[in-house]
């Protein structure tokens, strides 16, 4: 017997409903710091990605990587974990759009994501999900500079790093977020549990990193960093210039994957995604 359309926009209301409602045990997990909760949403061989391109194992993976952003970095803060879409692709498969946000227990924003996942209806549980994949908006830059950077040069070669990116070690970053906000009219796009400050001109990213009162880096310049199109090429062209190996960067900051050296000693990151922060005014021409 087939469903009327009445019955079946019903089961589909009734399906939206129950796919929802992960987020919201998402959230609650967070809240909780509890992250076996966190990962109960996810299937056993979930195939998650997170906002660093990095793949744990499955739900064990989930869980594990969560309990040690709970215990660290991520400790006290709120998740607002936001459905946008869902779009059916079956009987006991869709695809959903979710924003999310995480916060500090007082309410100030720290991160924003945006995620893709799939989800499906399993014998054990109305919808848990199957894959999802998390990443942290990044700006394009002005269209015609975007069509510069993609274009190759005319010998063929990949196109040209761009500078970034540029990191201060501040011992107030609030306040020093606050003068470059209202002088310069950068805008602050991220803030880090610890209370360092990530601003953006649109174009060039200036990360304020709270010095650590019992640590011995200096107040101060401290890192740039380098937009790249090829990761590989720049490894080679490094290891030819006679410095160190590219390390990955450890860190809970998505905004660059490798940390590297100049022949001096001066630390600068890599990053082929880009560093984050807001999309540049509409109309705005392209700059070095």
């Amino acid at each position: 017997m087939h469903q009327t359309d009445g019955t079946h926009a019903a089961a589909r209301d009734d399906d939206t409903r129950h796919i929802r409602a992960l987020w919201a045990e998402m959230a609650r997990g967070w809240a909780a710091g509890d992250a076996a909760l966190f990962a109960a949403n996810f299937t056993e061989d979930c195939d998650f990605t997170t906002v660093r391109g990095d793949k744990p194992p499955g739900r064990s993976g989930i869980e594990a990587g969560h309990a040690a952003l709970f215990d660290g970095p991520y400790a006290g803060t709120v998740l607002d974990a936001r459905v946008v879409a869902v779009r059916f692709l079956g009987p006991d498969l869709a695809t959903v759009e979710a924003e999310s946000t995480v916060s500090t227990p007082g309410g100030e924003p720290l991160t924003t994501t945006h995620a893709l996942a799939v989800v499906e209806r399993t014998p054990q549980h109305p919808w848990l999900i199957r894959a999802f994949h998390n990443m942290i908006p990044a700006p394009r830059p002005a269209q015609r500079e975007a069509e510069n950077e993609k274009e190759p040069a005319a010998d063929g070669a990949a196109a040209r790093p761009r500078l970034r990116h540029l990191a201060i070690v501040a011992r107030d970053p609030e306040k020093l977020a606050d003068f470059y906000t209202s002088v310069f009219a950068m805008e602050l796009f991220h803030r880090d549990p610890d209370g360092s400050c990530f601003l953006s001109d649109g174009h060039l990213s200036l990360a304020l990193i709270r010095h650590q009162l019992d640590g011995d880096t200096p107040v101060g310049m401290n890192h740039f960093g380098f937009h790249i199109t090829d990761t590989a090429a720049t490894f080679e062209a490094l290891t030819a210039a006679g410095t160190p190996q590219p390390a990955e960067r450890f860190t809970n900051r998505p905004f660059a994957e490798y940390r590297a050296m100049d022949p001096e000693g001066n630390w600068f990151d890599l990053s082929e995604h880009g560093f984050g922060g807001p999309r540049p005014p509409s109309g705005s021409s392209g700059r070095s």
